[in-house]
């Protein structure tokens, strides 16, 4: 008897190890399936033009074209400094490009200010003007801007000096002024850098050629507001007087010009 049942025992358990590979295949060869298509990361390439990210229709498995992702936002870990800002202040470098178009004579180094409101124009700066020393710390890039503004940042005032260039007609020529910048409460604090706009994938250009379009700008369409509303960052048109004869504002009242 009990040898009978260690023989049924030895087939039942034969029969078992025979079938299970042929399960394993089975249960291997159902969970195989079409290689998963990850969406990948393409990073634009040095070039001057702002490169699409989409992902590649090939990588997708043959993906329908009407299923469009979104596009992504790249920013570059690297980016140029492209404008600053301190006590109403509205620098960006001074570059050789900029002194051709400006007519300033060439090889100038220090921050260029666009625009200058606030303690900036309290103090007398224009724009036009280049700072080129903060205190006794010279300045000759954006960095060295924000560096020189840190030192000042806790004293109610400081001397800046700059390079404005006079408005006769003919060569240029510049004056070297010192003009102190105050603040009354809460010290002076320091600069604040920025970068340059955010460009869609394949925009052209926006200007003239400076390098790969991924040294100064980050590509994608989520950073800033579109359009932009009731000129918050916009210059505020020019008011003529015409409009002051007709009595016509050029935008919504917002209080005494």
């Amino acid at each position: 008897m009990v040898a009978g049942l260690v023989i049924v025992l030895a087939l039942v358990i034969g029969r078992q190890g025979a079938v299970a590979p042929q399960a394993m295949n089975a249960q291997s060869q159902a969970m195989v399936a079409a290689p998963v298509a990850f969406p990948q990361t393409i990073n634009p390439q040095a070039t001057n033009v702002a490169m699409p990210m989409e992902p590649d229709p090939a990588a997708a498995g043959g993906a329908s074209a009407t299923m469009e992702a979104p596009l992504p936002n790249f920013v570059p870990r690297k980016l140029k400094v492209f404008e600053g800002h301190w006590q109403g202040m509205d620098g960006r470098l001074m570059t050789e490009e900029l002194a051709r178009k400006l007519n300033y004579p060439r090889g100038l180094q220090g921050v260029l200010l666009g625009e200058v409101t606030l303690n900036a124009a309290f103090s007398g700066l224009l724009a036009g003007d280049i700072v080129v020393r903060i205190d006794d710390t010279p300045v000759t890039d954006m960095e060295s801007f924000k560096a020189a503004s840190r030192i000042v940042a806790n004293r109610s005032e400081a001397r800046i000096s700059v390079l404005r260039k006079d408005s006769r007609p003919g060569a240029p020529v510049l004056r070297k002024l010192t003009i102190v910048l105050r603040e009354a409460e809460g010290g002076l604090g320091f600069a604040q850098l920025e970068g340059a706009p955010m460009i869609q994938a394949g925009d052209p250009r926006p200007h003239g050629y400076r390098g790969a379009c991924t040294d100064c700008h980050p590509i994608g369409q989520g950073f800033e507001l579109t359009p932009d509303p009731d000129l918050i960052s916009l210059p505020p048109p020019p008011i003529t007087r015409e409009m002051v004869a007709r009595a016509v504002s050029p935008h919504e009242v917002r209080g005494p010009c």
